[in-house]
């Protein structure tokens, strides 16, 4: 969300003469009830979700008035503070308008607290709150102290990239990057880091190619790409359609298109057919179902990395395939096909929309020779279900090659950056291969009409992580200091290891050191030996989790 909050020292205390207070409490008992707002005003781009603070004293319900400056739009809303914290963050989702289900437009942050709509109404059946002044009233039976929402027009920039650690947060300071040996550190610490080790600019327009700019994330990286996209909070907050057990490509009515399967069980099976049922509880199935044939399908398969690509065909094992009327269709297989647990079964085939909109019920089942899995989704046709991210907002990676995976989504992770009013989707990079790639963000006619059209695309790669030792003397001393530089994002920890061992066959020693990799890309670490390190023939790796990234290398 693009919030831009003016800290005021007051609020106006309505009805009593424009008297400013934080709090406003009967005068003659101060132990009384007491509401007000945690700030004076607050600016939100139209299409986001605006969080609107309020402070509680001595209750734990108050009513929360919203009042469009030009009485075209009202809403009244109860709010209750059930962890007696004094505080109820309201989020309002100026998206959604005076349309769609209240629960989804009005929410408390916290899971004690509450906001129930009370009523609601609109002069308009826009899905966007209208750009302006909202007057705000927080109020108990006796008192309520005002305050401002302001929705600004949405605005759109330019994007950006940056590399950080397996768990995307903050590296520790330089001056903390060392580490001491322990003998007993045997696990990588996943420490991350938000400074990008490198940034460019995402354009508009022009061809992706092996050549253009772009991050380089090491494997097991994460690549946070950031578009600079205002009024997309309220779309992001709904399920992306993408991650829908079916997906459809182009969800209009209608629209010959692909239709993409994907479902993961939770034990491994030995499947022996694939049932897809869109006549689930009565729903509406595409009307030419019941010609589906083997031409129609795309791509069939298990996807065991996860990077929402098919890595294992099983196109050549499909006997037959039954069709029916009531929207079921079942493809066997004339050999057991293994699915292990935590890998996805993808199925994308030619498919004509039915003349529907809105969210269908959809079942997919992979029957095995001992196991079934079966699991219920839905499919959305319509606006809500039109790109990836919905209404219109289509957000994917692609390969050189301009491959788009079965599963857009399948190894990024969407958020909406308040503080900086982007849209950021970080890519697991470990679910890929090595090579060329780009995120695009596409805003479509579908999108609402205040959020601008735009395609920004933001090249990355994803090379092997690899670490190099820098410094292999050794000297008279006990202490052995290595020293290394790598491509793993700032943040990220490195296991160095040393096996030191005397040529006469006495002490042998092998001690382990979890380091963290500094803003630079050097790691360094610390090693006490029993005796003076050029006594020892010493050999030096380093690794990631359970897999080798440098070394083995010889000291002394």
């Amino acid at each position: 969300m693009h919030t831009r909050l003016a800290l005021v020292a007051a609020v106006l205390l309505v009805g009593l003469g424009g008297i400013a207070a934080p709090f406003a409490a009967p005068a003659a008992a101060q132990s009384g009830p007491a509401v007000g707002f945690g700030d004076g005003q607050t600016t939100v781009a139209q299409g986001d979700v605006a969080t609107i603070d309020l402070q509680l004293r001595n209750t734990d319900q108050a009513t929360l008035r919203i009042r469009s400056s030009d009485q075209q739009y009202r809403a009244t809303l109860r709010v209750r503070d059930g962890d007696d914290d004094g505080t109820v963050r309201v989020r309002v989702n100026t998206f959604r308008g005076a349309d769609g289900d209240a629960a989804d437009r009005f929410t408390a942050e916290g899971d004690a607290d509450a906001a129930r709509l009370l009523s609601e109404s609109s002069a308009t059946d826009a899905s966007v709150f209208d750009t302006g002044r909202y007057n705000l009233i927080v109020s108990t039976a006796e008192t309520s102290v005002a305050s401002v929402l302001t929705l600004d027009a949405p605005d759109s920039g330019s994007s950006d990239a940056s590399v950080v650690g397996p768990d995307g947060s903050a590296p520790q300071p330089d001056n903390q990057t060392g580490a001491e040996a322990n003998p007993d550190a045997g696990e990588e610490g996943a420490v991350a880091s938000d400074k990008a080790t490198e940034a460019t600019d995402g354009t508009a327009t022009g061809a992706f190619s092996a050549s253009s700019p772009s991050v380089s994330a090491a494997r097991g990286d994460r690549v946070r790409t950031r578009f600079a996209v205002d009024g997309l909070g309220g779309i992001v907050e709904s399920p992306a359609p993408a991650r829908n057990l079916v997906y459809p490509t182009d969800s209009t009515p209608d629209a010959q298109t692909t239709h993409a399967v994907q479902t993961t069980p939770e034990d491994s099976l030995s499947m022996r057919s694939v049932t897809v049922d869109y006549g689930v509880d009565g729903g509406t199935p595409p009307a030419s179902v019941h010609q589906f044939s083997r031409s129609d399908i795309e791509a069939i398969g298990v996807d065991e990395t996860g990077d929402g690509f098919v890595d294992r065909s099983v196109g050549i094992a499909i006997q037959n395939i039954r069709t029916s009327t009531d929207g079921r269709v079942t493809l066997t297989f004339d050999r057991p096909i293994a699915v292990s647990e935590n890998h996805t079964f993808r199925l994308a085939y030619a498919m004509e929309n039915p003349d529907t909109t809105g969210a269908e019920d959809v079942a997919v089942t992979l029957r095995g020779e001992r196991k079934t899995h079966s699991e219920q989704g839905i499919v959305l046709y319509g606006p809500a279900g039109q790109g990836t991210l919905g209404y219109g907002v289509d957000l994917r990676p692609t390969t050189a090659d301009g491959d788009v995976p079965i599963a857009p989504l399948a190894a990024v992770e969407t958020s909406y950056d308040h503080a900086a009013g982007g849209l950021v989707a970080t890519v697991d990079t470990d679910a890929f291969e090595t090579g060329e790639y780009a995120m695009t963000l596409a805003v479509g006619e579908a999108a609402p009409e205040p959020v601008p059209r735009v395609t920004l695309r933001q090249p990355f790669a994803v090379v092997e992580p690899s670490v190099e030792f820098t410094d292999r003397s050794v000297g008279d001393d006990p202490r052995l200091t290595v020293t290394a530089d790598t491509n793993l994002a700032p943040g990220s920890s490195v296991i160095v290891r040393v096996e030191a061992e005397e040529p006469n066959g006495g002490i042998s020693q092998v001690l382990n050191c979890v380091a963290t990799v500094d803003s630079a890309g050097g790691v360094s670490c610390a090693f006490d030996l029993q005796n003076p390190a050029s006594d020892f023939d010493i050999e030096v790796t380093a690794q990631r989790s359970d897999t080798v990234i440098g070394g083995p290398v010889e000291y002394n």
